[in-house]
């Protein structure tokens, strides 16, 4: 018979409980919190660009009174371009996190919405309920169990309905809370997104006027056959500069190759050595002929004999440059006779090389897939106009690059 009445008892409870409509809480939504790692890193590496691009304009006003060559002119308008398109980059970076951090923003404020207005019909109705029944209606129901088991039991259960009650009340002050909280970054991401909009286009708007200096003094350094011959020293000098870049990449190879296996690793790639599996069979970097092959050259225009650390392929301006393997891009920087120049580090000591490039969109430390565009075709530290200059390297020493491209059917 208490058994009876017991689960009577419990059946009423429940369509009490529905009837009132109480939900039990189910805590505050969940924000995704950012790789502080990661924020760190990209916040460095536009730091550093601005801090090279601020160094490299200081050198030029303290040289400014200096008489300059032309080409040591055009050299110094290139490197500008360059470090201001990293800056560029960079900003691009900071734009396209801002914005996703805006949307999970906007996602997590209608969730939060959604929650506390469920809480707040489901205390209405609560309400409701004491205020048509009032507290005494609870004493009541105590007072007129049939047994004392029966009054124990009403009264933890509605111990438990009051617990919900208290437990309702304070979710609805903590959603309330972590709206507010959302809105506030809401804002901030929104106020930081419209200054680095308005930096990034400062910054484009200074690009074009520097790029239209470079055009000017490009077109009447190519006229000189005295500049053509000073290109090829810059050139000779590019090389001993290059050497000197993998020299040191080569010191901190272990570091790199331990996020290429960890990258490969997310990508599905177990292979040890994937650039030597590849040899003959690598991706072109760009379509295009090649007009200077590895190994010594002799000039078709000036008749001298030099070095080629790499290959030339002829392209079209802006035709879209490609990593041939995939891998961490160490290097993007400026070198005289050689331009815009970008180094990645493929594991197990291969590196590719890519000069005179123009658009860069790869930033350092970067982790890039095979035949990712890292970068367009141009003629920057170049009088020939526009070509790929592209080489291969394993640890310290220059590779043929046709040995490891796959042949053209």
């Amino acid at each position: 018979m208490l058994s009876i009445v017991k689960n009577k008892f419990i059946v009423s409870f429940f369509i009490l409980l529905i009837a009132c409509g109480v939900a039990v809480p189910q805590g505050k939504v969940s924000s995704i919190k950012p790789l502080d790692r990661k924020i760190k890193s990209r916040t460095q590496e536009l730091e550093k660009a601005k801090k090279e691009l601020e160094e490299f304009r200081r050198k030029l006003a303290r040289e400014k009174k200096r008489e300059k060559d032309l080409l040591t002119r055009l050299s110094n308008t290139e490197k500008e371009i360059m470090l201001i398109e990293k800056v560029v980059n960079q900003l691009k970076e900071e734009q396209k996190y801002c914005e996703k951090e805006i949307e999970k923003s906007r996602v997590a404020i209608q969730e939060l919405n959604a929650r506390l207005c469920k809480l707040k019909e489901s205390f209405a109705r609560r309400a409701v309920y004491l205020y048509k029944n009032g507290r005494e209606n609870d004493l009541e129901l105590i007072l007129t169990s049939r047994s004392l088991n029966e009054a124990i039991y009403r009264y933890k259960y509605l111990k438990i309905l009051s617990e919900i009650d208290r437990r309702n009340i304070k979710a609805i002050k903590e959603n309330v809370q972590e709206l507010n909280r959302k809105k506030r970054k809401l804002e901030i991401e929104l106020t930081k997104r419209e200054k680095i909009l308005k930096e990034k286009e400062d910054y484009q708007n200074k690009l074009r006027k520097i790029k239209k200096s470079r055009e000017y003094q490009l077109a009447k350094a190519r006229k000189n056959k005295r500049y053509l011959i000073a290109k090829i020293k810059e050139k000779e000098r590019a090389i001993k500069e290059l050497q000197s870049l993998i020299a040191s990449l080569e010191k901190e190879r272990k570091r790199r190759q331990e996020e290429l296996d960890r990258q490969r690793k997310l990508a599905g790639m177990y292979e040890a050595n994937p650039f030597y599996s590849m040899k003959g069979n690598l991706i072109w970097p760009v379509e295009g002929e090649i007009v200077t092959r590895f190994g010594l050259q002799k000039h078709p225009r000036l008749k001298t004999i030099t070095e080629n650390p790499g290959i030339d392929i002829k392209a079209q301006k802006g035709a879209p440059v490609r990593a041939v393997l995939d891998g961490v891009v160490t290097t993007i920087t400026y070198i005289r006779g050689f331009g815009n120049t970008i180094i990645l580090d493929h594991g197990s000591g291969f590196y590719t090389v890519y000069t005179h490039v123009d658009e860069v969109y790869v930033s350092e430390k970067q982790y890039v897939r095979t035949g990712a565009v890292i970068a367009t075709v141009g003629d920057t530290g170049s009088l020939q106009g526009a070509l790929l200059h592209f080489e291969v390297w394993k640890n310290k020493t220059k590779l043929n690059p046709e040995e490891w491209l796959a042949r053209k059917s």
